[in-house]
């Protein structure tokens, strides 16, 4: 599928298996050169991604970027940032009797589980295991181990989080379909990551909500993403395009996929081909 730049107003993608090669924090220098691009051509430019949005808008001055991104969809859709206006909104959070609910669910079930929450741009996580120390040096971002579980759900939350290796996903992944419900549903986010959010919260919503306080036609929206937590943005947006190393329900929910993979910037490929130049 093609389009033009004069169709396009605002461009948001995922971040990792998206924007950056695999075990890197920052785009490729060929990436965000067509990011500036974008930006000089009139373009909005927004990340959607799983981390929040404090740390999203540290990413400008990390990858070296001469602008600040024009909008953050932070933590799968329950925070929502409007560079123009300056306002950060906080959506769809799971109550503590959900946070609660989950975490019993699943630990009963899987005993041995990691689990983690986002309070206040940090990570409190049960324990240090080495996926925990991994992501803290892919993100930066510290954890802090809870001396109780019971400290997870003393206040609601945008997500639990549960990092596992790709032969446990395998195991989980069913029961977190199982006891999902009208209040919260489960999203594997990474090929390693499960999370459990607000039924209503997701990227696609807050694109939603993004456009309409901006006066903005969500068909003159591209995104791009990889994972199953992308499926309703590519869905909402006027031109979804699914990365060729995504998931196959992914890639269904698609207009269009890319012809090369997040390692060889096919991200940036397809915006320089189709919507930059228009081809």
């Amino acid at each position: 599928m093609t389009t033009s730049s004069n169709k396009i107003r605002l461009v948001v993608c995922d971040i990792d298996g998206t924007l950056t090669h695999d075990g890197t924090i920052c785009p490729s220098e060929y990436t965000l050169n067509i990011i500036e691009r974008l930006h000089k051509e009139g373009i909005l430019f927004g990340l959607a991604s799983g981390r929040g949005i404090e740390q999203l808008k540290s990413l400008k001055d990390e990858w070296g970027l001469s602008f600040d991104f024009d909008m953050l969809i932070g933590l799968n859709g329950s925070e929502i940032y409007d560079h123009k206006s300056g306002r950060k909104e906080s959506l769809y959070l799971l109550s503590k009797e959900d946070v609660k609910e989950i975490i019993e669910k699943m630990l009963s079930r899987f005993p041995d589980l990691n689990c983690s929450i986002y309070r206040d741009e940090r990570r409190m996580i049960r324990f240090i295991d080495e996926m925990a120390v991994l992501s803290m040096k892919r993100t930066g971002m510290d954890n802090d181990v809870v001396d109780d579980l019971s400290e997870m759900w003393s206040e609601p939350c945008s997500k639990v989080m549960f990092r596992v290796s790709e032969e446990v996903m395998k195991q989980i992944e069913p029961y977190c379909v199982e006891i999902s419900n009208e209040r919260y549903r489960s999203c594997k986010t990474q090929t390693t990551m499960m999370e459990f959010v607000h039924r209503d919260a997701d990227k696609g919503n807050a694109l939603r909500r993004y456009c309409e306080e901006n006066d903005l036609d969500i068909n003159s929206v591209a995104a791009f993403g990889d994972m199953d937590n992308d499926n309703e943005l590519l869905i909402a947006a006027g031109l979804g395009v699914c990365m060729i190393n995504g998931a196959e329900g992914t890639k269904e929910c698609a207009d269009a996929i890319t012809e090369k993979g997040n390692n060889e910037d096919g991200c940036a490929y397809y915006i320089e081909k189709y919507i930059l130049n228009g081809n």
